[in-house]
C-alpha cells in the first residue's frame, strides 16, 4: 500500500513540477515578447523624429528663425553665450558665441541645431515653469 501512494505522489510531484515549469516558460515567452515589442516602438519612435527633424534648411530667412528660436530658448538661462549663422556653399550652419569676446565656441549644421531646438526648449520649461 505505501508503494501505491509513494508512486501516486511522485506522480502528482512530477505533474505539478511540469505546470511549474509550463508556466515559468511561458512568463519568459511573455516577457521576451513585451522587449521586442518596446523595442520596435523605440524604432518607430527614432524613425518618425529623424523624419520629422530632416528639415532641409534651405534659405536665410529659416536660418534667421532658427537662430531667433534657438536664442529666445537660451535667453531665460542668462549666459554669455549667443547663436549666430553663416553659410558655406549653400550649407547653413549654427554657431554657438560667447558674447563678451564674440569668440566662436562650436558649430554645426543648422538641421542637427533644429534637432536640438526643443530639447531646449523643454529644459527650459522645466527649469523656469511659472507653476513653480
Amino acid at each position: 500500500m505505501d508503494g501505491i501512494a509513494g508512486a501516486l505522489k511522485q506522480q502528482q510531484t512530477q505533474t505539478s513540477n511540469q505546470g511549474s515549469q509550463g508556466r515559468a516558460t511561458q512568463k519568459v515567452q511573455h516577457s521576451q515578447a513585451q522587449k521586442i515589442d518596446v523595442s520596435k516602438q523605440a524604432q518607430e519612435v527614432s524613425t518618425t523624429k529623424n523624419t520629422q527633424s530632416s528639415k532641409k534648411i534651405s534659405s536665410e530667412e529659416q536660418a534667421r528663425e532658427l537662430v531667433n528660436k534657438l536664442n529666445d530658448a537660451l535667453a531665460p538661462m542668462s549666459t554669455d553665450l549667443r547663436f549666430g549663422f553663416d553659410n558655406t556653399d549653400e550649407v547653413f550652419y549654427v554657431s554657438v558665441i560667447e558674447s563678451s569676446s564674440n569668440k566662436m565656441i562650436r558649430r554645426f549644421p543648422a538641421e542637427q541645431a533644429a534637432d536640438f531646438l526643443p530639447k531646449m526648449q523643454e529644459v527650459t520649461g522645466i527649469l523656469f515653469d511659472s507653476k513653480g
